[in-house]
């Protein structure tokens, strides 16, 4: 048999006289295993069947996308470069996207065609020395590593906001103006839609407000995270009274201390906010009102007392589904926190049969996913983001992004007689370690070769964008297809730094 029927050959036999049959037998034989590949092949093209084993299979893209991340199975490229080092980036409308600077500029991007579409000059201050709450603030958003300009850019649909360290929230409309292009030699014209970023002004109730967060949620409601402690949200789809003139917020949320990073998730309708004093604090987007606070670093006089929450997210660990054995599994959700230090914390949420966080009771206690996520980031964790249930990405001042493996049903072993240290100083970081079975996120690799300034980890499921990397964005593509980066790949030096 053979592996690869391309390199059969009917064989050429010595005897004259046999030449004949024997070409004929070849032929036949490569007629017959040429068939069969091509049946093979289409069987696999159709989703039907796996030639390694034989079996039946449905081919699904959205697995073969998550098999890429596992396995470390990208394309990475430039995605754009620009004139000037970039510190944020948002692409929840990829290909459109939209990029902060340390000198304060707005640019609008296309990903896709590598381009810049406009740039808002100045919009924010670079630095204010003359400060000593913007410095103490800056301190606690970078540490030592503040690459100046924006703090926090969001776009949804034609709208996009931005903050800085001055204050406020500036607002964007993304516009379009038809150009006509002429092309060939006999007058032959051409018309596209050229983008650009429209001043709508800054949001009213904001104007000295120091705010490090913005967040879109799908119902209609722009949340801001502020360093004065209050969570608000306004109306962003009122076409009757914009986001610029608007006085007073939707919902204000008193969570006690500096409001550090804010993430929604529109699935189960809430979202959470890590502040300065080391708590997440967890809330609904619906009803505008904080539903539960958690201290993942303690309460106060342990080691980890100086380490606070620098990010939070909401992930879907596992989505509900039925096992080749008939075994029903739920769907599970938990929140991931990510320090000042560089530890990580999960904690898992307590969800009911319609979907939804439970008021009541909004965590559950389970001892199998306690303790820090190990390997631990060496710096201070700026951003994370989830491209499908049960996978995690987080980026570090450590220079690392890194790919975890956070399904829950998927555990990965056990780890019987493991000592659990306890400190009854400290609420969750009392647990270094487990016993038992540990179900917390798998580190699967990392991707290295970022600098101190990464500070923003995009994915729209298939692709990963984040910047760190001075004036360049850079992408990975795990859809397997290497056409896709086609038109804009730059030159291979300018990815010398990166690996996996």
């Amino acid at each position: 048999m053979y592996d690869d029927f391309e390199d059969y050959e009917p064989s050429e036999t010595k005897s004259s006289s046999a030449s004949e049959n024997s070409s004929s037998k070849n032929e036949d034989i490569y007629a017959s295993l040429r068939a069969r590949q091509d049946s093979l092949h289409q069987d696999v093209k159709n989703g039907s069947r796996d030639l390694s084993s034989g079996a039946v299979f449905a081919y699904n893209q959205q697995d073969e996308i998550e098999g890429n991340w596992r396995n470390a199975e990208c394309f990475s490229s430039v995605r754009l470069q620009l004139s000037d080092w970039i510190r944020r980036i948002a692409i929840d409308t990829y290909p459109l996207g939209v990029c902060g600077s340390s000198s304060g500029n707005i640019y609008l991007v296309d990903l896709d065609r590598a381009e810049q579409l406009d740039c808002i000059t100045s919009v924010h201050e670079a630095y204010i020395d003359d400060d000593e709450d913007v410095t103490e603030a800056m301190k606690k958003l970078y540490g030592l590593y503040d690459g100046g300009g924006v703090i926090a850019v969001a776009i949804r649909n034609d709208i996009v906001v931005s903050s800085g360290r001055e204050g406020g929230v500036h607002v964007f409309k993304i516009d379009g103006e038809e150009e006509t292009q002429y092309k060939g030699s006999r007058g032959g014209t051409s018309t596209n839609t050229r983008l650009h970023l429209k001043s709508e002004g800054k949001i009213r109730y904001l104007d000295s407000t120091l705010v490090t967060s913005l967040a879109f949620d799908d119902i209609g409601t722009l949340w801001t995270g502020g360093y004065d402690g209050y969570i608000r949200a306004f109306e962003y789809d009122d076409a009757n009274t914009p986001l610029s003139v608007q006085r007073k917020p939707l919902y204000e949320l008193d969570v006690g201390s500096e409001v550090l990073s804010v993430s929604v998730n529109d699935e189960i309708g809430c979202g959470v906010a890590a502040t300065a004093e080391g708590s997440v604090v967890l809330f609904s987007l619906e009803e505008g009102e904080v539903l539960s606070v958690w201290k993942p670093f303690g309460r106060g006089v342990g080691r980890r007392k100086r380490e606070y929450a620098r990010c939070a997210m909401i992930v879907q660990n596992d989505e509900e589904r039925t096992t080749e054995n008939g075994v029903d599994q739920v769907a599970v959700w938990s929140v991931i926190c990510g320090g000042s230090e560089g530890s990580m914390y999960q904690k898992r949420l307590n969800i009911d049969l319609f979907g939804y966080v439970s008021e009541s009771k909004p965590y559950m206690n389970d001892d199998s996913l306690r303790g820090r996520l190990r390997p631990s980031h060496s710096g201070l964790v700026m951003a994370m983001a989830s491209p499908s249930p049960g996978l995690l990405v987080s980026g570090s001042q450590d220079g690392t992004i890194r790919i975890w493996d956070c399904s829950y049903h998927n555990c990965k072993g056990k780890f019987d007689g493991i000592k659990v240290q306890h400190d009854d100083e400290e609420e969750e970081a009392q647990y270094d370690d487990i016993a038992g079975v540990d179900r917390r996120p798998n580190c699967l690799y990392a991707m290295t070769g970022y600098k101190v300034w990464l500070g923003s980890i995009c994915t729209n499921g298939e692709k990963l964008i984040t910047d760190g990397s001075d004036n360049t964005i850079i992408g990975h593509d795990f859809t397997g297809d290497e056409d896709s980066t086609e038109g804009f790949l730059f030159e291979d030096d300018d990815l010398e730094d990166f690996s996996l």
